[in-house]
């Protein structure tokens, strides 16, 4: 067994005893009531729907008081995917996800360790994996505050950085293939997430293309977007495209929603937001790490400057970026930064400006390399090298164990059967009024709103309703479904036009006297059909890429 083996189940049987108490715990992690709630839905409905023969759910039919709602047309679905999967194995939504994010864990701290032995040895790549692992921030997010498909997200941040790096250092087509597969992963994983990346690619691309002297390697920028965006197409098209049907001013508080602004650490605005929002709890949490990250940030300064002095040119190369790197990440969460938030395409929609420490604690952990560089280097005495790092292993540890022994637990039983969370606003269709519509579940599916009949559900599906409609004359039926683009109406087998009611949004259908089957299905638009076959094909394309250089190498 090589060393490289070694270390990978090192790291996997430690990030399985930092997940356990989630591994063996029936329940959801978390201190957002609103996440708890709303994530488990989804992935139970999106389940569901993969149970219906559904390859790509988008549609969710128990949201807003069983209205339903687009909910994947705006939100990534690739967490979602790996949850159904485990779900076969786990037999629980829950254990799942819980699974899944397991996985996600040791995925990123097994990329930390590939991306600093990119640079140093594999010893000084183990320890740092370590120690992001460990890390409290790392913990923080996956048993607190993370949000199930963003801390899955941190799975693909060093592979993109690793492969693109190798694209600049040997030139070679297949690493930026590479790059952009992981960053298609990202997008379709949390886009959030990939739209604040983005920027750490960037300004990793220009470091590099100037500290190497090579130009010709920003050509790295736009090709990794662009094959990102390419096998992502099934979810960035559609969403581009349908996302004027959707209330997105809801989320970024224009119409409702949190603007960026009040979760700035500085100056403290939490007065503007609810009682019982989290931020008030924990605004001196996220103050502490920022401090905590900058004071590190002097330490691994002051250790790049030492080691200056000594010729290491590996960390001349890398370590200054990610200083950098961190400190752009950290400046975005004070208000000074707010001139930047209003300028910069999109940047709104990132809506919680404590976002950033996420990119924070993954530059930052990198970084830690420099110290076991410097202690590697300075001491030769392994004992007090160990000692050193033991010590600072349980201080890290002490903190791990009070976010994982506190941790706040939705059971089983709280979230199966599922209960909606309908706060989620910009996953309404524009049309829709939630003011006027029954909050009662339980209230018919179908309602006569004119003339004389009956109905009977047949079918009730996510994506799919069959019903029996027997006329004595013609009457106007309304189905408790709101209308949105790719629903369709079919009576006899002939499509039949579907009006929406103008108060709530809701499905309207005339049906003519006498007997009829009415079949309502929820089917790809136009771009949704050829943005899955533009995925497929990009996805094909790169593959047989990658194998004919190969044919050709060996050749």
């Amino acid at each position: 067994m090589n060393k490289t083996t070694t270390s990978l189940i090192i790291l996997f049987f430690a990030s399985g005893l930092i997940m356990t108490r989630q591994l063996l715990t029936p329940g959801y992690f978390s201190i957002i009531v609103n996440d708890a709630y709303t994530y488990t839905n989804w992935a139970w409905q999106f389940h569901e729907a993969l149970k219906e023969g559904i390859i790509y759910p988008r549609w969710l039919p128990l949201n807003f008081w069983g209205y339903g709602s687009p909910i994947f047309i705006l939100y990534p679905p690739l967490a979602f995917y790996l949850a159904g999967l485990f779900n076969v194995f786990t037999d629980s939504i829950i254990s799942a996800m819980n699974f899944t994010k397991f996985i996600a864990l040791y995925l990123s701290t097994a990329g930390m360790f590939f991306l600093v032995k990119e640079f140093y040895s594999e010893k000084i790549a183990l320890l740092t994996a370590s120690f992001y692992l460990i890390f409290p921030y790392t913990i923080f997010q996956f048993y607190l505050v993370g949000t199930f498909a963003s801390t899955i997200s941190f799975v693909w941040f060093s592979p993109i950085l690793l492969f693109t790096h190798r694209y600049i250092e040997r030139d070679q087509v297949k690493y930026i293939l590479y790059a952009g597969i992981c960053f298609a992963g990202l997008v379709l994983t949390h886009l959030i997430n990939a739209y604040m990346f983005t920027f750490v690619i960037v300004l990793f691309v220009i470091y590099f293309s100037i500290v190497q002297k090579k130009p010709k390697a920003l050509i790295a920028i736009p090709v990794i977007f662009v094959i990102g965006f390419l096998i992502s197409s099934a979810y960035v098209l559609p969403l581009f495209f349908e996302k004027q049907f959707l209330s997105l001013k809801s989320f970024i508080g224009e119409g409702g929603g949190f603007h960026y602004a009040i979760f700035f650490l500085f100056p403290d605005l939490s007065n503007r937001v609810p009682p019982d929002n989290f931020w008030h709890v924990y605004h001196q949490t996220y103050t502490f790490y920022v401090f905590f990250f900058l004071t590190l940030l002097l330490i691994f300064i002051l250790l790049i400057g030492h080691l200056r002095q000594n010729a290491e040119k590996n960390m001349k190369d890398i370590s200054p970026y990610f200083v950098v790197a961190s400190i752009f990440s950290i400046f975005f969460l004070f208000g000074i930064s707010s001139f930047l938030w209003e300028a910069i395409p999109f940047f709104k929609y990132i809506q919680f400006s404590f976002r950033w420490l996420n990119i924070t604690n993954f530059t930052v952990s990198f970084l830690f390399s420099i110290l076991f560089r410097s202690l590697i280097t300075q001491y030769r005495s392994k004992k007090i090298v160990s000692a050193f790092i033991f010590f600072i292993s349980l201080i890290l540890l002490i903190l791990d164990f009070r976010y994982i022994n506190y941790a706040h637990i939705f059971r089983q039983q709280e979230l199966i059967p599922v209960k909606t969370q309908n706060s989620n606003l910009e996953h309404l269709p524009i049309w829709g009024k939630v003011e006027n519509i029954s909050k009662n579940s339980s209230s018919n599916k179908i309602e006569i709103l004119h003339g004389q009949g009956k109905a009977d559900i047949v079918e009730w599906k996510s994506a799919e309703r069959i019903i029996e409609i027997s006329v004595n004359e013609p009457l106007l039926t309304k189905i408790r479904t709101f209308n949105f683009p790719g629903w369709k109406a079919y009576l006899d087998g002939l499509e039949v036009k579907i009006q929406t009611e103008k108060v709530s949004g809701a499905m309207l259908i005339d049906v003519p006297k006498g007997n009829h089957i009415l079949k309502l299905k929820f089917v790809d638009t136009p771009i949704r059909r050829y943005s899955k076959i533009l995925s497929l094909a990009s996805l094909l394309g790169i593959g047989i890429a990658l194998i004919l250089r190969k044919q050709f190498r060996r050749c």
